[in-house]
């Protein structure tokens, strides 16, 4: 396959890591603005530590699976090094890539999600 396509796969993986590394970042400081917004309320209810609980759960999974993309995307930048300097070129290489990429939008979209039902939650429970 065409060296130029290899190059152009690694660069969007980087760019994938990149986005991950930078959302992923977020997320300790998502919890500790929560932790110290709903700590410090001497009036806490069930319902309140419930949320905050959920959210915080949530907020560790996505960082689970961001965690398990970047050890993706590295898995698949070495494959593709590799394969960039072989005559042929694996389909189940565009395959991985192909499911990676789709992996990543929908990570993507899940930090977008919870980002927002943080925020949503925050200014209701303000």
């Amino acid at each position: 396959m065409d060296g130029r396509i290899l190059d152009l796969i690694m660069k969007e993986n980087d760019a994938w890591d990149d986005l991950i590394t930078r959302q992923k970042k977020e997320i300790p400081d998502l919890e500790n603005m929560l932790s110290s917004i709903f700590e410090s309320k001497q009036n806490k209810d069930e319902e309140t530590q419930a949320s905050v609980s959920l959210l915080k759960t949530e907020l560790h999974a996505q960082e689970d699976n961001m965690s398990e993309i970047k050890m993706e995307l590295a898995k698949q930048q070495q494959v593709l090094a590799i394969e960039k300097n072989s005559i042929s070129f694996p389909a189940h290489t565009l395959l991985n890539q192909n499911a990676l990429r789709e992996r990543i939008r929908t990570a993507k979209r899940q930090f977008l999600d919870i980002k927002g039902n943080y925020f949503n939650y925050l200014a209701s429970a303000l």
